[in-house]
């Protein structure tokens, strides 16, 4: 559980809370890692305290003093990302989690409340950053330093805002610090009303500009968390690929930009292994360092380990994925057939089924977490190459890829069976890693693949409607602010 008082100015899910109460206090949170500022921004801000609050941001971005970041952008990313899509079954017994898998969700799902709060949250913080730094004339900080701090700020904006834009269509875009004077001020000041998905698009590709702009070079900083112009560059490849419609043009440029910097790890399996953190395909990587120290990854024991039925189930279409691409390396680097005792409905022997143990370190909390790698951009390249009509070239990106899990170059011949391959290629090399379902969603797939997807026993476990493929805006959000429309069909 998590218990915290926090700025008001900083997030969001407490000012849905504060226009009701009036109090500070957002349940269920433990203290965040972010300097306190002033209540209005101060051209004597120093360079120490600009970095004081980046960190703040950093630290709730991946949820130090498990705060929003530990769920939303690690856990709820695996849930979001997999459950929903063809991966995973929820496992557990958790009826968020089964709602998620089952798409039987509403607007009163935990998980969905609770990721938009968290978002918002984390939005909160870096607003805060940027509204107390950007007036700084302070002699302590130079503009190129200040424009630094400024950039990864904005970055991981853009990376919230791009979640919440993909998982709920039009969402609240708020740039700025809110106004907390009263309840009515704080939900003007909110915007209330949902912004238009192509204007919450266009915030997102401002921010990363900004950053692009002045951000570090990759390789400058060896700790991969440190937002550098190659994370900035591989999530606008992303961004333009799933912006709609796709500009291919702008993919291939972004990504030609970032994959330059970094190279494959030799073996698959060394990706998730502790030993080998901030590698050379790494471009954004979250750091934890233990439970014994700053701050542990307890989401790895969610998956794997007795005492209790664990989450994320992988699902019977993917290992029959994995084995009908003979793909034994990464099926064997990510699954683990086990037998616990503990009862699962879909696996035709109940109480041996596979568990997601691609994180190896479940019991000390030292996993980092990828959010962006480079077998990701180098199989967008690939898209980018076959939607110009260049199979050769794409080809020669999947192949460097298949060729690190030990399997034979790719055969296809024409633009239709590359784009199957590349698909599958996508689902095997980021099983487990929060890509797949906006991987479905993108390509215009989600609701047929899901509908086709069957149990052990060849019944059909989803009936997947269009309103689906949107979350529900959490039915508490729109009681705390009536100006919030819902989507449609919840």
């Amino acid at each position: 559980m998590r218990h915290t008082s926090i700025n008001r100015t900083a997030f969001w899910a407490a000012l849905l809370v504060m226009a009701l109460t009036g109090c500070t206090k957002l349940l269920d949170k433990h203290p965040l890692t972010y300097t306190e500022t002033p209540a209005k921004p101060d051209s004597t801000l120093t360079l120490t305290t600009a970095q004081g609050l980046l960190q703040g941001v950093y630290g709730a971005f991946k949820g130090a003093g498990y705060g929003p970041g530990i769920e939303v952008n690690v856990l709820d990313r695996i849930t979001n990302g997999d459950v929903v899509s063809d991966n995973c079954y929820a496992g557990g017994d958790n009826p968020d989690n089964m709602a998620l898998d089952l798409f039987t969700y509403n607007s009163l799902n935990g998980n969905i409340s609770r990721d938009w709060s968290d978002y918002y949250s984390v939005i909160g913080a870096a607003n805060n950053a940027i509204f107390q730094i950007s007036p700084s004339t302070s002699p302590t900080m130079s503009a190129g330093m200040k424009n630094q701090i400024l950039g990864q700020v904005k970055f991981m904006r853009a990376f919230e805002y791009f979640d919440l834009v993909r998982l709920f269509g039009a969402v609240p875009l708020v740039i700025n610090p809110l106004d907390a004077t009263s309840s009515e001020s704080l939900i003007k000041s909110s915007g209330g009303l949902r912004s238009g998905v192509d204007t919450v698009y266009d915030a997102i590709l401002s921010d990363l500009w900004a950053a692009r702009a002045s951000v570090l070079d990759p390789n400058v900083d060896p700790s991969k968390f440190t937002v550098s112009k190659g994370a900035v560059n591989a999530l606008l490849a992303k961004v333009y690929a799933t912006r709609a419609p796709a500009n291919w043009d702008s993919v291939a440029y972004y990504c030609d930009q970032a994959i330059p910097f970094y190279s494959l790890l030799p073996k698959y399996r060394d990706l998730f292994d502790i030993n080998h953190k901030n590698n050379s395909e790494s471009i954004w990587e979250l750091q934890y360092d233990g439970y014994s120290s700053s701050v542990g990854n307890w989401v790895p024991s969610q998956f794997i380990g007795d005492g209790w039925k664990k989450f994320e189930t992988p699902t019977n279409d993917l290992i029959k994925a994995f084995d009908a691409d003979g793909d034994t390396t990464r099926k064997n680097a990510s699954i683990t057939f086990v037998n616990y005792g503990w009862p699962d409905k879909y696996w035709t022997t109940p109480t041996v089924y596979p568990v997601l143990s691609k994180y190896t370190d479940p019991n000390n909390g030292l996993n980092n977490m990828y959010m962006i790698r480079l077998a990701d951009i180098l199989l967008l390249r690939a898209e980018a190459y076959n939607a110009k009509g260049d199979i050769a070239n794409a080809a020669i990106q999947v192949n460097r890829v298949r060729a690190r899990a030990n399997l034979t170059p790719t055969t296809a011949a024409s633009q239709t069976d590359m784009a199957q391959v590349i698909d599958t290629e996508r689902r095997l090399e980021l099983a487990f890693e929060g890509i797949r379902w906006f991987d479905l969603l993108r390509t215009g797939k989600a609701k047929a693949v899901m509908n086709a997807q069957k149990d052990a026993n060849g019944n059909i476990l989803y009936h997947v409607q269009d309103y689906q493929l949107l979350f529900p805006v959490p039915q508490s959000q729109i009681d705390l602010n009536p100006l919030l429309a819902q989507n449609p069909g919840y």
